[in-house]
């Protein structure tokens, strides 16, 4: 696996950028910041496999890059729902923190693989 650290910084900027536009969104102020790094912290962290990796087998890349997007798709939709929604803080993070270690666990065992 191979980084393109170019491509990380584009990639944590845009992440950033979504952030803050889930915060602006949040129905309640008070909790704002919070959804803002929330959100930013799983874009990137599903962004940055997608976009600036580079993985020895091709097969293997592709479903990394379908994984990763689908749930970069999943998160967007949650975080966008929960600050629409104004939601109860605890279950904002239950959901999207368990949703974005399945996705860390999925992406670790996917990456582990050697032969695809």
């Amino acid at each position: 696996m191979k980084a393109n650290f170019f491509m990380i910084l584009i990639i944590l900027l845009i992440a950033a950028v979504l952030g803050y536009w889930v915060s602006y969104v949040e129905v309640d102020g008070s909790k704002s910041l919070l959804a803002g790094i929330t959100s930013g912290v799983c874009f990137a962290a599903t962004l940055i496999p997608a976009y600036a990796l580079q993985y020895e087998s091709g097969r293997l890349g592709v479903n990394i890059r379908v994984l990763s997007t689908l749930f970069f798709v999943a998160f967007l939709v949650s975080h966008f729902w929960f600050a629409k929604t104004g939601s109860v803080m605890p279950t904002y993070v239950i959901v999207n923190g368990l949703l974005l270690l399945v996705f860390l666990g999925i992406f670790y065992k996917m990456q582990s693989i050697k032969d695809v």
